[in-house]
């Protein structure tokens, strides 16, 4: 296995990067078009430099994490910190003004499983499996949230 994994994902959205950029990173316009998590955050619900904001994914398997925000860079890219079980590491979003909209990349950086389950999971495949399913489905719904509701 791996120490550590990466990963990058992308979309593009027939939306502005400021539009992107409020849907990704305001927690309670997040929590509107994000069904099957479960958000809470620190403080006020816009993003901020050390927020940290708790999720938890329901399904079959259902699991938490919590990040913590490390960097703002509005509408380009913001930055985050994964704090421990079942990850640590960092990943960033970046968001690019295209023709018809925006181009959004998310990037693993530098992932790592933490504590015994999260490691196993991760060594017999289902880990990246499961970053990559959950990835592509918010990626989705970002982009059905944005383009259906026609915010430009």
């Amino acid at each position: 296995m791996p120490p550590y994994f990466q990963s990058t994902h992308s979309i593009s959205i027939q939306a502005l990067p400021e539009k992107v950029y409020e849907a990704l990173t305001d927690w309670a316009i997040r929590a509107q078009w994000r069904g099957g998590i479960e958000m809470k955050w620190e403080g006020d619900s816009k993003a901020f430099l050390n927020q940290k904001v708790f999720f938890k994914v329901a399904g079959f398997l259902p699991y938490s994490f919590s990040l913590r925000i490390s960097g703002l860079e509005p509408p380009r890219r913001f930055y985050m910190e994964y704090l421990g079980n079942p990850l640590r590491g960092r990943g960033a979003v970046e968001i690019a003004k295209e023709e018809n909209g925006s181009r959004v990349d998310f990037h693993w950086m530098k992932v790592e499983p933490e504590g015994w389950l999260s490691r196993i999971y991760f060594a017999v495949g289902f880990g990246m499996r499961t970053h990559r399913i959950q990835t592509l489905k918010t990626l989705r719904m970002l982009k059905e949230y944005l383009e259906k509701t026609n915010v430009k």
